[in-house]
């Protein structure tokens, strides 16, 4: 069973140990990707790899709460999670505390998953005034996107990400209408990037990957400006006790996108015949799966406007759509 963040012993306001870091540079790999592209099942296919046995993993949750940080129980020495902002505008210093107090336990692998809001130049600049770079290498830059982003043109904040990453990773093509494939492909193929590898599920060929990253050299030659930062709100709502059916879910998803500006809503829920499900949801898609039994009866809402979803109004369109 892995460890989890209420294990992790570091101080924000320690001093770092010189003598007692590994003498290696711990390898770092960084996943990043838009809301809802499917980060975490790369990182669960990833840490499945006998590669990174024995590795750490932060996770940074932009809400407040980790409703799906389960899923990588199991899979690596420590899962620790930084929720309530974004690491990579963030004034905090709990990310580079932990780095620095991981590399002087342990030369395993670390993985960083960044939010669905982060910007990778952002992040980049605060490691290197962190001087984190000399006690990590960074040996995968992963940027994660959704099919359907591709085919209707890709977010101009997200162009930057693409153009750093060493490797993309495009999702959910399984997704795609007949209709849309033709068109999908060809802007797959016109996309300027040289890695650009179809992960269903989050699986794709591990052999395809080389190192070292170029993350760094992008950096240095980068002459943009770094990004605003991009803060869309959050609400985490307690839904235990409500009364919520998987198809009535499915109905007010498209209502609550539209009014609220959503982006992505996922958690769980306790349908009608007591069972836990599990929701994952973006613009193109609303997917249903069993929940684990431990799985807290909570759903995270980000969006535009997603801070004025209460219990009340979602049981209101629960009753409207029942």
């Amino acid at each position: 069973m892995a460890k989890r963040d209420d294990d992790l012993e570091f101080s924000v306001n320690a001093a770092f140990d010189e003598a007692r870091a590994v003498v290696d540079k711990v390898p770092l790999y960084l996943v990043n990707g838009s809301l809802g592209a499917g980060k975490t099942s790369v990182l669960e296919f990833l840490l499945q790899q006998s590669d990174y046995k024995g590795a750490r993993v932060i996770e940074n949750e932009y809400a407040n709460e980790n409703v799906d940080g389960y899923r990588l129980e199991g899979l690596a020495e420590m899962v620790t999670t930084l929720a309530g902002d974004c690491v990579c505008c963030s004034s905090k210093h709990a990310l580079t505390r932990m780095l620095l107090d991981f590399c002087r336990n342990s030369p395993a692998p670390v993985f960083i998953e960044a939010t669905g809001v982060a910007r990778t130049m952002n992040l980049v600049e605060k490691l290197i005034n962190a001087q984190i770079f000399n006690k990590y290498e960074v040996m995968q830059s992963f940027y994660v996107i959704d099919a359907h982003e591709i085919l209707n043109g890709v977010e101009p904040a997200h162009e930057v990400e693409l153009q750093a990453a060493d490797v993309i990773l495009v999702t959910k093509e399984d997704l795609l209408s007949e209709n849309e494939r033709a068109e999908y492909e060809e802007k797959l193929h016109t996309l300027p990037y040289a890695k650009v590898f179809s992960a269903p599920h989050g699986r794709f060929e591990l052999s395809k990957l080389t190192t070292p990253s170029g993350l760094l050299a992008f950096f240095d030659t980068y002459d943009g400006e770094l990004a605003v930062p991009d803060n869309p709100t959050y609400a985490v709502l307690d839904v235990s006790g409500m009364k919520i059916t998987a198809a009535t879910l499915e109905k007010i998803w498209p209502e609550l996108f539209a009014a609220y500006g959503l982006r992505r809503m996922k958690g769980c829920f306790i349908n009608d015949n007591g069972a836990r499900q599990h929701v994952e949801a973006t613009e193109q898609q609303i997917q249903l799966t069993n929940a684990r039994p431990e799985e807290a009866a909570k759903i995270v809402f980000i969006g535009e406007r997603a801070d004025e979803i209460t219990r009340e109004a979602l049981a209101a369109q629960l009753v409207m759509f029942g």
